[in-house]
C-alpha cells in the first residue's frame, strides 16, 4: 500500500485497492493528523507495522515492478528529486538543485553536501552512474526506455563501450551531467531516479558486479544483495525479509532528513483484506488499507483505537487486460469484441455497489487528476448495453451456440480465463460479476485468483496463455506512456503484455516523450490522441480510479495528510508513537 514520492518515474503494477494520492477530492475528518498538543511531544521509540496482502518479490529497483517491492526498497534507495507532497512538483531530494539547458539536451544534477549512506560511506554521482548501468546491463529491467536517449546508452548495452559516456560525474562526484541525442520532455523528473527510481550504494554492488566491462553476459539480476540491501540512503535500514510473513527495517541515523523517530518498521503480508482488518480492529497493526465494504465496520468497531484517513487516487487506475495474441482466445485479437467485453460489463455499478462510491470511472489510461487529462467528450463512455454488446459480437462473425455461447469464426466457443490477484476482494468481486454479465452476452468466463507474484509472472509478452487480467497501474506523476503502450515494448517481461499495436499511437507517444515541443499543450495534445485511440481500441476495459482507504492506530503521531503522499509518509522520519 505504502509508496514513497522518491519513485518519480516508475510504472509500477499495483497489488492491492491502495495507491499514490490525488489533488482532488479531501480526506475525512481524522485526529491523526491534528496538531501535536504542548504536552504531547514526540518521543524516539517502539516499531509501527504496516499491514499489506502481497508480498515482495525483490529488493532490488533495478529488476523491480511491483508496488508491493517498491513500497519496501523505496525505504532503502531513493531518487534525486521528491515530488512536493501538496502540489505533486518536483522538489530537491538528494539533489540540492537541478536544471536543464535551454536546448533540451543537457540535465545536470547537484547533490547536497555530506550526503552518506547508512555504512557512513559517502553517496556521490557514481553511485548514480553505477545503477544507471546496472539498468542498461540487465535482461531482466522493464526500465532501459528511460535512459535510452542517452549518449553512449547504445554503445554500452550492445558492449560497445565500457562505460555510458552521456553520464558524467563531476566536481568529486556532487554533480551529475547527463547528455541526450534528442530532447526527452519528462528528463528532470524520469532521470533522477538512475531509470531504475532508486539509486544503489556501488561500493557494495560492485563486489557481485563490476559495472566498468564490455562483457554483457554480467549484469546484477541475480544476487544475493537483491533481497538483502548492504546500506540505505532512505530512513530506514534493511533487517530481515521472511518471504510470506515480513521485511523488517531499523532506523538510519544517517538519514539526510533526520534520523526517524521510531525505532523500527515492519510490513507484514497477510492473506487477504479481511485479515487486514481482523488485525487493525485487534491493534495488532498500526496501519492499513480496507476494502470499501468494511469502511463503516471498522469505523464503527475500532471507533476507540483507530482513525480513518481517506485519499482519492492521483495516478492510478484498475482496469482488465486484453491479450491481442493470446493463443487459446483468438477473438481478442478483434477490436470489435474488446468493445464488447466493455459494453457487456456494467462498470458505473461496479464503482457505485462494490467501491461504494469511493473511486471514479475512468475511460482512458491517463487519469482525471492528471495534467494530460483528455478531453471526456472525445471518448465514448461504453455505458452498459448487452444488445450491442452481441451485436459486436456477431459483426465480428461470432454465432450463438445451443448452449448460449457464442462460436468464434474458428468454431471455437468463446471460452476463456479472466484471472486476478487473491485476496483483494474488490477484484475478487469483479472477477463473479464479469463473469456472470458475460455470460448473458455469451461468452463464459474461467476464473482464476492466484498470488500477486504468480499474476505478475503470468502476465508477461512472451506468455501468449492468458486472456484476461484483472489489474491495476500505479503511474507517479509524469504521464508519459511509452513504456506501457508503444509497440516497440511488448518484448520479453515488458509491460505491453497485451501486444498492443498502433502506428498512429506510437507516434502521438514518441511526440509526447520527444518534442520536439515539449511545451505543456503540445504534450497534452499528443496524450489526447493517444487516449482517444485507446478509448476506442479497448485494449483494456478500463474500470476505475480507486480511493485508498486507510486506518492508522490513534497511538500513530506525526501524521500529516497530503494529497500527493500514500498514507502520508512523506514524513515518515516524523512519526512517532504515543505510548
Amino acid at each position: 500500500m505504502r509508496r514513497y514520492l522518491a519513485i518519480l518515474g516508475a510504472v509500477l503494477l499495483v497489488a492491492t485497492a491502495c495507491s499514490q494520492q490525488p489533488p482532488t477530492g479531501g480526506q475525512e475528518p481524522t485526529t491523526a493528523g491534528a496538531p501535536v498538543a504542548a504536552a504531547d511531544k514526540p518521543v524516539a521509540g517502539g516499531r509501527i507495522v504496516e499491514g499489506a496482502i502481497s508480498d515482495i518479490k525483490t529488493l532490488q529497483p533495478v529488476i523491480s515492478t511491483d508496488t508491493a517491492s517498491s513500497g519496501a526498497w523505496s525505504s532503502f534507495y531513493t531518487s534525486l528529486l521528491r515530488s512536493n507532497p501538496d502540489t505533486g512538483d518536483l522538489e530537491p531530494g538528494l539533489a540540492e538543485k537541478f536544471e536543464l539547458s535551454k536546448d533540451g539536451l543537457t540535465v545536470t544534477y547537484t547533490l547536497r553536501s555530506g550526503l552518506v549512506w547508512s555504512d557512513g560511506q559517502p553517496f556521490t554521482g557514481e553511485d548514480y552512474k553505477y545503477t544507471a548501468e546496472a539498468v542498461a546491463r540487465s535482461p531482466k529491467t522493464v526500465r532501459k526506455s528511460t535512459l535510452q536517449d542517452v549518449v553512449g546508452w547504445k554503445d554500452y548495452v550492445d558492449g560497445k563501450a565500457d562505460e555510458v559516456k552521456g553520464i558524467q560525474v563531476k566536481e568529486s562526484g556532487r554533480v551529475i551531467e547527463i547528455s541526450l541525442t534528442k530532447a526527452f520532455c519528462p528528463a528532470l523528473r524520469n532521470l533522477s531516479g538512475a531509470g531504475a527510481g532508486g539509486i544503489l550504494p556501488k561500493h557494495h554492488f560492485v563486489k557481485v558486479w563490476n559495472n566498468k566491462t564490455t562483457d554483457t553476459k554480467t549484469n546484477i539480476d541475480d544476487n544475493p544483495l537483491n533481497i538483502a540491501p548492504p546500506a540505505s540512503i532512505g530512513p530506514f535500514v534493511f533487517k530481515e525479509w521472511k518471504p510470506g510473513v515480513q521485511v523488517t527495517m531499523t532506523r538510519n541515523d544517517k538519514y539526510y532528513r533526520g534520523a526517524p523517530l521510531l525505532d523500527e518498521y515492519i510490513i507484514k503480508v497477510y492473506a487477504d483484506q479481511v485479515a487486514v482488518k481482523a488485525a487493525l480492529l485487534t491493534g495488532e497493526i498500526s496501519y492499513g488499507g480496507v476494502q470499501p465494504a468494511d469502511v463503516e465496520e471498522v469505523k464503527t468497531a475500532g471507533s476507540e483505537i483507530l482513525n480513518f484517513h481517506r485519499f482519492p487516487g492521483v495516478s492510478s487506475y484498475v482496469f482488465i487486460s486484453w491479450n491481442g495474441k493470446a493463443t487459446k482466445a483468438p477473438w481478442l485479437g478483434d477490436k470489435r469484441v474488446r468493445q464488447a467485453l466493455t459494453y457487456g460489463l456494467d462498470v458505473s455499478s461496479i464503482v457505485k455497489n462494490v467501491l461504494l462510491g469511493y473511486g471514479v470511472q475512468v475511460y482512458a489510461h491517463t487519469p482525471k487528476a492528471s495534467w494530460a487529462y483528455p478531453d471526456e467528450s472525445k471518448l465514448t463512455k461504453y455505458a452498459f448495453d448487452q444488445k450491442k454488446a452481441k451485436e459486436l459480437l456477431e459483426q465480428a462473425g461470432a454465432k450463438m451456440g445451443p448452449d448460449g455461447v457464442y462460436r468464434w469464426t474458428n468454431g471455437q466457443p468463446m471460452q476463456m480465463r479472466i484471472e486476478t490477484n487473491q485476496g483483494n476482494k474488490v477484484r475478487e468481486t469483479i472477477l463473479q460479476i464479469a463473469q456472470e454479465q458475460y455470460k448473458a452476452i455469451g461468452v463464459k468466463i474461467d476464473p482464476l485468483l492466484e498470488s500477486f507474484p504468480a499474476l505478475l509472472d503470468r502476465s508477461v509478452p512472451q506468455n501468449l496463455d492468458h486472456e484476461g487480467v484483472i489489474l491495476g497501474w500505479s503511474l507517479g506523476l509524469e504521464p508519459d506512456m511509452y513504456s506501457i503502450w508503444h509497440s516497440g515494448q511488448s518484448g520479453k517481461d515488458q509491460f505491453n503484455w497485451v501486444h498492443y499495436s498502433n502506428p498512429e499511437v506510437d507516434k502521438a507517444i514518441e511526440a509526447g516523450r520527444n518534442g520536439p515541443d515539449c511545451s505543456t499543450p503540445a504534450r497534452k495534445a499528443a496524450y489526447n490522441t493517444v487516449n482517444q485511440h485507446l478509448n476506442a481500441d479497448v485494449p483494456y476495459t478500463f474500470l476505475y480510479t480507486g480511493d485508498s482507504l486507510v486506518f492508522f492506530n490513534k497511538a500513530v503521531r506525526g501524521i500529516e495528510p497530503k494529497p500527493y503522499s500514500t498514507a502520508s509518509a512523506w514524513n515518515i522520519e516524523k512519526w512517532w508513537l504515543k505510548r
